[in-house]
């Protein structure tokens, strides 16, 4: 074989050896679609890469080393914000190896355009924080569900809250972002309000359930950082809460995976509530924009009983959102007693403009 031919065997091995190899992270523009085989590959960043990044910051442990975005209402440009909420999505990843199709259509500007809806909603400053190796954050999502992510987000949050002084948060997830949540709360002890929606927060149980002998993922459980093993180390702030949105017909996470983390929840000790809402999606699974209106309810100090009324029985999609998200502000407010929507938005019936987020999911 000649020369030529074998450096161009070995480029060509090389090239194969490679696919799906992680690199330097993109710095997506605001209207840049995100990149799935970026999410599949996983990518890298450099302390002096993420300074040049907007709304990001760099993260370091034992363990690990990543540039995390976090995509953040228009409040956060004052400098300081006494209390967050933290939204966390849902896997990007089935399984390990291909996007969930909806990813590539999101862009960052879309992502700040749904943190200022919430925010414009409960007038609670509001950041989506990305985890790693998804929405232009570097990492690996493949080691979703380990220490690691916990790790690499914990660190985030301690750093977004030195940046912007934040005294305490509100955290809430969907799906493998309300598995972070459970995990987190075990970390932390400025966490006033947490909900989970639709959580993986009990990974092994799920998993066994569905005949599994690893997670999803493909994470052997030895390697699983289950939040349901780390209920003995919450320790919470005084004033905690914590809800659980969860629909019984959900065949993504299984309602007995997430009762299972519930249940052992109050044994625990912690004040944990359970809502039963109707999730959408063909997997009966999304039900995070009643998350949203949840932990925003529980920042502005709405009561459990009130909450739980409020939502048990509604629709992901319902179409009113931001009319509700103003009647229970003025409640919670003392600008009304009116009741008039407990208990009955989730059957309609509200005048007012349809919500333009109620068709859109990731």
């Amino acid at each position: 074989m000649n020369t030529r031919a074998m450096l161009g065997g070995w480029a060509a091995l090389t090239l194969w050896l490679c696919a799906g190899c992680a690199s330097t992270v993109e710095n997506y523009g605001l209207h840049d679609h995100f990149s799935g085989s970026e999410a599949v590959a996983g990518a890298t960043s450099t302390p002096g890469q993420c300074a040049n990044t907007a709304n990001a910051v760099w993260v370091e442990g034992a363990s690990f080393h990543e540039c995390i975005r976090y995509f953040p209402s228009s409040d956060f440009k004052g400098g300081r914000v006494d209390r967050a909420i933290v939204f966390m999505e849902g896997d990007v990843l089935v399984g390990r190896g291909e996007s969930s199709p909806n990813y590539e259509k999101w862009t960052p500007q879309r992502e700040l355009d749904a943190a200022e809806l919430e925010q414009r909603r409960s007038g609670t400053a509001y950041l989506t924080l990305a985890r790693p190796g998804v929405d232009g954050s570097s990492g690996d999502q493949k080691r979703r569900r380990t220490h690691y992510e916990t790790l690499v987000m914990n660190a985030a949050l301690d750093a977004i809250k030195a940046r912007y002084r934040i005294r305490e948060f509100g955290l809430v997830g969907q799906s493998g972002g309300g598995g972070l949540v459970a995990a987190l709360i075990a970390e932390r002890r400025d966490v006033i309000c947490a909900v989970s929606s639709s959580g993986v927060t009990s990974v092994v149980f799920r998993a066994r359930a569905a005949g599994r002998t690893t997670d999803f993922t493909g994470t052997p459980f030895r390697d699983v950082w289950d939040p349901i093993d780390q209920l003995p180390r919450v320790k919470p702030m005084a004033g905690f809460r914590m809800f659980v949105t969860s629909d019984e017909t959900d065949t993504d996470v299984d309602f007995g995976s997430q009762n299972d983390y519930v249940q052992a929840a109050l044994k625990a000790g912690l004040p944990i509530r359970q809502i039963m809402v109707h999730g959408a999606g063909s997997r009966h699974h999304q039900t995070y924009r009643i998350g949203n209106r949840v932990v925003e309810d529980c920042m502005l100090g709405v009561s459990s009983d009130r909450i739980v009324r409020t939502y048990s029985g509604m629709e992901n999609l319902y179409n009113h959102m931001t009319v509700l998200a103003a009647h229970e502000r003025a409640f919670a407010e003392g600008r009304s007693n009116d009741d008039a929507l407990v208990g009955g938005a989730a059957g309609g019936g509200v005048d007012g403009t349809p919500d333009r987020d109620a068709t859109i999911a990731r």
